[in-house]
């Protein structure tokens, strides 16, 4: 408890040391360690954000820096003192700054879209390597491409195809992903290693090399 008026004694910027951070921020926090890092995390976070930001620069970084405190202050018990804490916490905001564009990005996307089965061109335009000549490439490419969508269609579920066209084809972000299904991220992968599982044992059986064709998933 006197640590804790000490510390409540502190002004925000005597805030310098990995020790003074820690002090400041480890459970009951500070307030005015807390106002010291929003500031140092903004700061920071403007120049490192500014480039993927076309508008509302300010507001999205408040938003950040808000979020990224939360985070900081949840895993602080995990800062081992190999870095300045104030890095430490910077490569924590701009990781969820960077995340939170990649989501922002496909705000406008619905899984729904990817439900239909006729929906494959992505998948059907797929290059499969192989030695032979070009003519018959394109060939056994087009065929291939042809049985990995039917084998697919059939062999997965509804949420296996879509986590598995979403995530692996599509490029969406696995956050976003697990929103729209409901679901949490290690459930998730959790379901694509499943449909992978799946889809190497069916081509095992069709006589169609398993890794040629999971290293396209």
């Amino acid at each position: 408890m006197f640590n804790w008026f000490k510390r409540r004694g502190k002004k925000e910027d005597s805030y310098q040391s990995n020790e003074d951070w820690i002090n400041g921020l480890e459970s009951p926090p500070d307030d005015n360690a807390i106002r010291a890092l929003r500031k140092v995390l903004i700061r920071g976070l403007k120049p490192a954000l500014s480039k993927y930001v076309d508008r509302e620069l300010d507001q999205f970084v408040e938003d950040v820096a808000q979020d990224s405190l939360l985070k900081i202050l949840d895993n602080i018990h995990t800062f081992r003192g190999e870095s300045k804490f104030t890095t430490w916490a910077m490569k924590i905001a701009v990781r969820e700054g960077l995340t939170e564009l990649r989501r922002k990005r496909y705000d406008d996307i619905s899984l729904d879209d990817l439900k239909h089965e006729d929906d494959d061109s992505e998948i059907r335009s797929m290059s499969v390597a192989d030695n032979q000549p070009a003519p018959d490439r394109t060939t056994h490419e087009s065929q291939l491409m042809e049985k990995m969508m039917t084998i697919i269609n059939q062999e997965l579920t509804e949420k296996q195809k879509i986590a598995i066209k979403a995530i692996v084809i599509s490029g969406i972000p696995p956050s976003v992903v697990a929103e729209q299904l409901g679901t949490n991220r290690n459930a998730l992968y959790k379901v694509v290693h499943d449909a992978r599982l799946k889809l190497k044992h069916r081509f095992e059986l069709e006589g169609i090399d398993p890794d040629e064709m999971l290293n396209k998933l």
